[in-house]
């Protein structure tokens, strides 16, 4: 008789625990169709914010994490939290500090699926960052 009174409270747990996964779990994909639309270098030098765009027709970008292998910095990209098409916590601007072990770095490459396409490289005579290939208008 007592368990009669516990089954929808029991379903309502897991209704609500399905809830809250489909809410976080998108957030810890990570996004392979981004793309560089523009990019600026601060005056100083220290620090390139990129403007991205997804080719996907669906979901936005989160957050962007960046790991230096010798003088590369791969950029790895994330969906935001929320499900399919939510906007919460959506950039599409992101920096990179070019200061310390960075400061050495010549090209900049943003993750695909099975390998990492380069977008930016350093000039070795000006020392200015330009695209590999033209950016879309």
């Amino acid at each position: 008789m007592r368990w009669k009174k516990r089954i929808p409270v029991f379903l309502a747990f897991l209704i609500g625990a399905a809830a809250g996964i489909s809410f976080v779990l998108p957030g810890f994909q990570k996004r392979t169709d981004v793309y560089l639309q523009d990019f600026s270098v601060s005056e100083g030098g220290s620090v390139l914010t990129m403007q991205t765009f997804t080719i996907g027709s669906a979901g936005y970008i989160r957050a962007m994490e960046t790991k230096q292998i010798g003088d590369e910095i791969h950029c790895s990209f994330y969906r935001t939290f929320g499900g399919l098409n939510s906007r919460l916590g959506a950039k599409d601007r992101f920096e990179i500090r070019l200061e310390g072990p960075a400061e050495s770095a010549e090209s900049i490459y943003l993750g695909r699926a099975y390998f990492d396409q380069l977008v930016l490289e350093r000039d070795a005579e000006t020392g200015e960052w330009a695209p590999v290939s033209p950016l879309p208008q």
